[in-house]
């Protein structure tokens, strides 16, 4: 691979199906890290009140449910944060979903923060009181909204940055100007999907040629483009995709695998109707019953 930043390339695309994990292994450390030294804070203080009756568990506790809630929300936010963003909305309506989403967490998370603060106390000697619910609610909106913009930013600084780490590819436009690719330079198409497509990695841009594509995959609001050698996400709907490159080649065999139909080497069907897709290049792709007849008609020569 040569450069240590291709290798570095190279490890996050091998280790890509852990990263979701990883990050989320990464929050719930950071929260109860974060929590436990805001803990820590909280009994400092009580300590120097002489008629303080508060335990030393209690402060954990208040803390730990915060941070047990949010790690519980957490998925199911980001989750939404990306069906929203295969949407094409404007700035302002865009906003305003995320305003949406920030309320209902932050209605979750308090919810779920004091129903476990009240149950632990039930197995106490000691009584739970929240506080006014309005003026204390108010009080958690307030973090949790701040807590919400760091989430999101910290997520989309995060998204961009990996992207460009791996290489993102991007379907040229007339405004683009060709670049190198293999020594040759590239066309740029008017309509349908350009015969190049433009990849900016790391600070490098370079071209990759649609027909190295041995197959996509769909991965949310995103496909993965699959070459011998890479893999590059482009932002793009799989229906989208479809349309408008099949008539380089591409067809559909499955709700989330496209494929070369020139670089297909062989296919076996099971007596259920799905069946295993072999390319060129050895890669396996699974066949579902509903494209079966489609990618046998593609695949006939015609009379």
């Amino acid at each position: 691979m040569g450069s240590s930043d291709e290798k570095l390339s190279q490890f996050c695309r091998d280790t890509e199906r852990y990263h979701k994990w990883a990050a989320f292994v990464l929050l719930v450390i950071y929260l109860f890290l974060n929590n436990s030294i805001n803990a820590a804070s909280d009994w400092t203080e009580l300590s120097r009140d002489s008629n303080n009756s508060t335990s030393l568990w209690e402060p954990y506790l208040w803390e730990y449910s915060s941070a047990l809630a949010t790690a519980l929300l957490v998925v199911p936010l980001i989750y939404f944060i990306r069906k929203l963003d295969t949407y094409a909305f404007g700035v302002r309506t865009w906003l305003l979903w995320h305003f949406a989403f920030a309320s209902l967490f932050s209605i979750a998370h308090v919810t779920f923060m004091v129903a476990f603060r009240e149950l632990c106390y039930l197995l106490s000697d000691k009584e739970y009181d929240f506080g006014p619910i309005v003026s204390e609610f108010f009080y958690e909106y307030r973090k949790d909204l701040w807590g919400y913009i760091t989430l999101i930013t910290f997520y989309y600084i995060m998204m961009f940055s990996y992207r460009r780490l791996i290489g993102e590819a991007s379907v040229i436009r007339e405004h683009d100007a060709p670049v190198e690719v293999n020594g040759a330079r590239g066309d740029t198409p008017t309509s349908g999907m350009p015969d190049n497509l433009l990849v900016k990695k790391l600070n490098r841009e370079f071209l990759v040629k649609l027909s190295d594509v041995y197959w996509v995959e769909a991965s949310g609001n995103y496909i993965n483009l699959h070459t011998v050698k890479s893999t590059f996400p482009l932002r793009y709907t799989m229906k989208h995709f479809c349309e408008h490159a099949s008539e380089k080649g591409f067809i559909r065999v499955h709700r989330s695998y496209v494929v070369q139909s020139t670089l297909i080497d062989n296919i076996r069907f099971e007596d259920s109707g799905d069946g295993t897709l072999t390319l060129l290049n050895g890669t396996e792709v699974p066949v579902s019953r509903r494209y079966k007849d489609a990618l046998k008609a593609r695949l006939t020569p015609a009379a």
